[in-house]
Parts: C-alpha cells; structure tokens; sequence
C-alpha cells in the first residue's frame, strides 16, 4: 500500500526572469496552502530578481552565484568552474537541509540543485514553461524522476515515460483571478470597452514606438489602456481621454476584465490568458533564446485561440488593423476566448503537487 505522508520539506530553484520565477511561486503558494507545515526554501542567483522577488513573498531564499554559459569560451570556462563550486555548496546543503524532494523551474540557475538532488537520491522535478524547452531542462532530463511540460513538443522534447503535460501553476491562480472593477483606478470609462497593451513586465521600446503611432489610427469607439513597462523609457505622445498609460498592471486581473489583449507571448502571459479564456493579439519577442515565444504563440494561433503578428511585420497599420477588426468582430472574440479557454489547464499546480506525493510516497 502507497502511504502519501505530508511533506515537511521542499526546496524550490528558480530565477533568472519572471517566466521562471512566476510559476514557482505560485506553485509554492499553492502548495503551501494545501501543506501548511511544508517549509519551503529557494535557491537562486545572489544577484538576480529572485534575490528580491522571492523574499519579497516571505519565503526563505539562498543564493548562489553562478556565471551564464552565454558568451565566449572564457565565460563558459568560468560557467563550467561556479557549477563546481555550486554543486558543492548546494550538495552541504541538501545534507543539513534533508527535504523530502527538489523542484526546479527552469534557467541555469536549477543546474546545481538537481544534479546534487539526484545523486543524493533525492526525488527531483522539473518544470518547462515553454513550447520550445530550455537548455537547463534539456540538461537536466536526466537527472530529473519527473518533468511537468506545457504544450505537445514538449513530449518530442524529453524522455516520454517522464513527462506529463500539466501546465503553467499560473493558470491556477489566474483562474481564481475575480472580477475587481480596476479599470476605473487607471482613469478608464465604464462605458466604453477596452483593449488592453501589455509587453512584459519591463516593457518594449521598439513596439511602444509602434504603439504610439497606431494610437491615432484606433476607433474611437473604445478605449486603450497601455502598461508601458517598468523599464521602458520611450516616452509615449498618444495620452488622451480614450488612451492611458501607466507603468504597470496586475495583468491576470486586467486580462479578465479586457475587451482584447494584445501582449508578448511569454509563458506566464500565455497560462494567464488560457486560464482566464481572454481574446488576445501576440506580439511574440523576438529577443529570447531559440525565438520561443513565437512557439508558444502557434500552439494557440493553430487552435484558433489567438492571433499572432510577428514584431518584424508590426507597423502603426498593421496593428492599427488588426485592433479595429476584432474589437468590431464579437463574435471572434467570443471563439478566441473559448478556444483559450479550451486549452487552459487550471488545475496545474494541483497536478504537480499530487505528483510530488507520489515521487516521495513510501511503499
């Protein structure tokens, strides 16, 4: 007989961007309420936004400092040399620390910890948010006793007797995301429906410059709401009664009261918006590694659940475009929220957690 005991310890490694770092954390939160006596403890990079981002959420954080394997042959020899002296650290650790099992979460920041997890025959799990996986998690497949994906390549991507496709732990809180009327707090009508702009917590230069001049070009039978970006310093000219601008919103909540998105293409955007059933235009970025996010947006453009415009075709027009098609089209809207919808998985995080039970189950 399987006897499934509460868990008491799981360290968690993740980093490096909100697509790693999000999902993480809603999974520790999420764990954390149905196992309120699990201590939860990250690892991360000493000198990343995990470093803040993840105390900030009142969990305990130990950071490591690792160098990327981006770069020349110097930075790759340095890269090999800081996983040696990671791996060290991280296998003392596990031996003080003991937890009942290890999750990592994708970048290289994950590297140490499961390696070191697995030769001290610790269960070991792995996360992949994206359509086209990650270097680290390629790496890792074999050392990890379960790899949780998102989307059908993943299952081309690694050992198929290891890989269940769960989904993004987002979606499960996004799916629980209410109705709060924050529309009016950004200086909105409530008359009037709106399209919401949203690039990334850090924003896009190069498509807010687009945005600006296809501001002039929208109907005027709607309104736009622009989250600009935190790190985004172009300096938007298009402010007006029917166009605002702020730095940032809590987009789950936002995407469920928009008439229309139109967002990047990131993994924690995408479980939102299939969590939430939200119609969406995806503007994929085209400066992330091996040009995923365009991956991630077929798997919905192929279902009829979102339409893409590749950031090399986007002009003012175009999107100007595209914008006034749908918001004029309900009836697209309706079906590009219920094929999203379709393909959300809402129960992710659950999933993950009932199979963490299983891995660390006694016999």
């Amino acid at each position: 007989m399987v006897e499934y005991c509460a868990m008491k310890r799981v360290m968690i490694t993740t980093g490096g961007t909100g697509g790693h770092i999000n999902p993480a954390l809603a999974f520790a939160d999420l764990l954390k309420k149905q196992e309120p006596d699990c201590d939860i403890i990250f690892v991360g990079s000493d000198d990343r936004m995990e470093a803040e981002l993840i105390p900030a959420h009142g969990y305990q954080f130990i950071g490591l400092r690792m160098k990327s394997t981006y770069g020349g042959w110097i930075n790759k020899v340095k890269s090999v040399l800081s996983l040696i002296a990671a791996e060290r650290k991280v296998e003392k650790m596990l031996k003080d620390y003991r937890p009942d099992a290890c999750v990592g979460f994708g970048n290289y920041i994950s590297v140490p910890l499961i390696v070191a997890a697995h030769r001290l025959g610790i269960p070991t799990m792995i996360h992949e948010q994206n359509s086209f996986a990650g270097k680290a998690n390629k790496m890792l497949a074999k050392y990890a006793d379960a790899i949780v994906g998102c989307y059908e390549t993943n299952l081309e991507q690694f050992p198929k007797d290891k890989v269940r496709l769960l989904g993004n732990p987002e979606s499960s809180l996004a799916a629980d995301t209410k109705y709060t009327g924050l529309a009016a707090s950004y200086g909105l009508r409530t008359d009037l429906p709106f399209v919401l702009f949203m690039m990334g917590s850090l924003g896009s230069s190069s498509v807010a410059q687009v945005l600006d001049g296809a501001c002039a070009l929208f109907d005027k039978d709607f309104q736009v709401l622009i989250a600009a970006g935190k790190a985004n310093d172009y300096e938007f000219k298009c402010q007006s009664d029917l166009v605002k601008i702020v730095p940032y919103v809590d987009g789950a909540a936002m995407l469920k009261e928009a008439e229309l998105s139109v967002t990047r293409a990131g993994a924690t955007t995408l479980a939102e918006i299939t969590a939430i059933g939200a119609a969406s235009v995806l503007i994929p970025s085209p400066y992330v590694p091996n040009n995923h996010q365009v991956y991630n947006a077929m798997e919905l453009v192929r279902s009829h659940a979102a339409v893409m415009i590749e950031e090399k075709d986007l002009t003012p027009e175009t999107l100007s475009a595209e914008v006034n098609r749908l918001m004029h089209d309900k009836q697209e809207r309706m079906l590009l929220k219920q094929n999203a919808l379709q393909l959300g998985r809402r129960d992710a995080a659950y999933r993950m957690i009932d199979w963490l039970k299983e891995l660390t189950a006694h016999e």
